[in-house]
Order: structure tokens, then sequence, then C-alpha cells
């Protein structure tokens, strides 16, 4: 396979293991981060109730650290939804939140020397991507500013951060989900992500197709009526495509649209807003802030982010925590920073997620010394800051696209 092959490119030079990639955190798959008890239009997160599990489960480390964190975001669609001649967006880039942490509290940071070295003209306001880099990934890795700005981040011992998603597959995943929450299901429940990775392999080898399938089922309101409709065509797709899959992987896969054909009910995919994929990127901000509560977490002004979390409320037992605030950009170093490293990092996830996998190989083997020394500036950064903390990486894609990403960067 493609990513095979590309993982022993990587591994050729540096035969380090490496470890897991980037997954989503929660304990069911990637929907439970997001799940929204509110009281009323109040929601109540109970911070140490929420925290408990992931902890546990995925064995995380320094969850009780003093950091300070800065946000900003990019590919902020807002809302997703299909319509009529598509998707209402041009095309369905990853979301990611993201930007630069350390421990310890706020402290200053020179941000007259950073528009020095990046020769950021006088005229601008604030430090923006387009001043360090522009174009798609592979010319912004051409960048010699990049690289003089990832330097900057190593000297000054911050970490980088993010949380990544992919829409499309944040769509894909309530047909799993669904099928797996029936009590017939339940011992496949080990190989959710599997089962997602496949499933979205044979649905994302047509963009166009899977939209129109959306489309056509009121996607995510498929309904009791329609939902054998629906899954008869999925086993249809899953048969034409069958090549794309193992030979196993296919074979479970279609079992398991088969059991979902016949149970009585595939809850997160009826009773929904039809034709709204995303309503809004507000609830992905939530899991960083109640995993890392000894936190100080600030985030650049957003209105609609602003808008979703004033209705949250954070609470440690009976206590009220109070530990994000919104700060404008132009008055912040820290969220200046952040725009280039989240912008940044969703131009690599969003290269990876649209690009086939025997391109990517081709493309890697064929990068010029520029582009190499900022990909593995990219690769030392990402690295440390996992070390430190993995909550820092946080993805919810396909198996496929966190692999790729893994061995996409690492030295060859």
């Amino acid at each position: 396979m493609a990513l095979n092959r590309l993982m022993a490119i990587a591994d050729q030079a540096q035969p380090k293991q490496m470890r897991s990639p980037p997954a989503a955190l929660g304990s069911r798959g990637e929907k439970m981060i997001v799940a929204d008890d509110r009281d009323g239009t109040r929601m109540i997160v109970d911070v140490n109730e929420r925290r408990e599990a992931p902890i546990a489960l995925y064995g995380l480390y320094n969850a009780d650290r003093a950091y300070t964190i800065f946000y900003d975001e990019t590919n902020n669609h807002r809302r997703v939804h299909v319509r009529e001649d598509g998707l209402n967006i041009p095309e369905p880039t990853c979301f990611v939140i993201g930007g630069i942490a350390y421990s310890g509290p706020q402290r200053d940071f020179d941000l007259k020397h950073l528009r020095k070295i990046l020769q950021v003209q006088d005229t601008a306001l604030e430090i923006k991507l387009k001043n360090v880099a522009t174009g798609d990934f592979l010319k912004m890795l051409t960048s010699r500013k990049l690289e003089t700005f990832l330097r900057w981040l190593l000297e000054q011992g911050l970490y980088i951060h993010f949380s990544v998603v992919d829409p499309l597959y944040w769509s894909v995943v309530d047909i799993v989900d669904s099928i797996l929450s029936n009590d017939a299901a339940a011992q496949l429940i080990p190989f959710e992500r599997d089962l997602k990775n496949d499933l979205f392999s044979i649905l994302r080898s047509d963009i166009n197709g899977l939209i129109d399938l959306f489309r056509r089922y009121a996607f995510p309101n498929v309904g009791k009526e329609r939902r054998r409709e629906f899954i008869e065509e999925l086993l249809d797709l899953a048969e034409a495509r069958s090549d794309l899959l193992d030979h196993f992987n296919y074979m479970t896969l279609k079992g398991v649209l088969q059991l979902g054909r016949n149970i009585e009910s595939l809850p997160f995919i009826e009773n929904e807003t039809s034709n709204v994929l995303i309503d809004s990127f507000g609830a992905f901000f939530l899991e960083r802030l109640y995993i890392l509560k000894n936190a100080s977490h600030i985030l650049d002004v957003e209105e609609l982010i602003m808008e979703y979390l004033k209705d949250v409320q954070f609470v440690v037992g009976d206590r009220e925590l109070n530990h994000f605030r919104f700060v404008n950009s132009q008055s912040e170093p820290g969220i200046q920073i952040s725009d280039v490293v989240a912008g940044f990092l969703g131009k690599y996830f969003s290269f990876i997620c649209g690009t086939n996998d025997d391109e990517l190989i081709e493309m890697r083997q064929s990068l010029g010394q520029q582009q190499t020394a900022n990909l593995s500036l990219l690769y030392e950064l990402l690295e440390r800051s996992n070390e430190e903390n993995p909550v820092f990486a946080h993805a919810i894609m396909s198996i496929r696209d966190r692999m790729m990403a893994e061995g996409f960067r690492k030295p060859i």
C-alpha cells in the first residue's frame, strides 16, 4: 500500500518507532468530545467528570500543568451544509484550532524583533501568515521566512498545539457510530476507527458523488423511512469500489452495513437537522478547555465562537472556572504568532487530505532543500510538543490521513 511505502521511505533514514498518530479523544469515538449537555440554554461542563475518562483511557500526562495557551483558527467555515448545487463552501478544507503554548504564566514576547527578522513592513498592523509564507502547502515550504519563524519558535522554547477536523470525515462517522450503537454490534466497537476509515475511503473516492448522496438523503436526517434504501446504496458503493480496500476490510465493512440495514434505529442519522453537516465549530474548543483545566486559555476574538462559549459554564465542584478569555489579535503577540501556526497547519492537513497516496509519495521524495528544512523543523516542533503533552495534538481525521500526515513530515 502507498501508506506503507511512505512510512518505509521515512524509516530508511530514521528507524525510531513511530508513536501512535494524534487521535480524537472521547469514549464514543469522535462525536463524544462535543456532547452538548445543556441545562435549558446553558451548558454546564463538570470539568473533573469530563476529563477523568479520557485521561485514564489514553494515559494522558501533564494534564494538570499550568500552561499559557494561545488560540487562533483557520478554515472556520462557521456552518457546513448541503444545498441543491453542492456544499455552501468552495472546498471542505480542514478546520484547525491551533497556536502556541508554554508552561507558566503569561510572558512578554519581543514582537519588534520578530517583525524585524521576518521583514514585516511597518504598515502591517500585525503579523499574519501571509507575511511569512503564501501559496499552497508545498509553495509555503519554499519560504525562508517560514524557516526563520519555525526556528524562532524552537529558540523561544514554545510548543505548538492543534485540533484539526476534516468536515467530511466528521459527517461520515455518524453512519458507523449509528450502527455500532446497537447492542447487536457491540463486539465491533474495538474496530470502529478502522470501519470509519474504510467507509470514508470508499466514499471519498468520489467527493462530488458523496455530496450528492448527502443531498438526496437530506443527510444527516436520513430518517427511518429511507434508512434501508440509504444503507443499500452504501453497500452498492462498497461493492463497486471494493478494490480500494483489503479483502478482509471490505468483507468486515460489508457485514457491518448489512447489520445496519436490519436494525431498528440508526440514531445519529435520524431526527437531525436536514442537510446540516456542521452547525458550528464552537464545540470543538471544549475538549482542551476541560482537560487542561489549570491552563490559561487565550483566544482570538471570533464572534460566533464567543457566542457559543458565552453559554458554557465550566465548574469544578461548586466553583465556577474562569480560565479562558478573548483578546484582540492586534494587541496580543501570542495570538498573532498563533495565526501563523494555525494557518500553516491548516494548509498542511488540507494538503494531506486532498492529495492521493501516490502523489504524496512522489512529492515527498522530490522536495527541495528549503522545503525539506522547513518540514524537518515542523516535525521537530510537533515531536517536542507531543512529548510535552499529547493533548496538544488532536485530530478528527481518518486513519489514512493521520498516518499520512505523520509519514509525510517524518525525516528521510
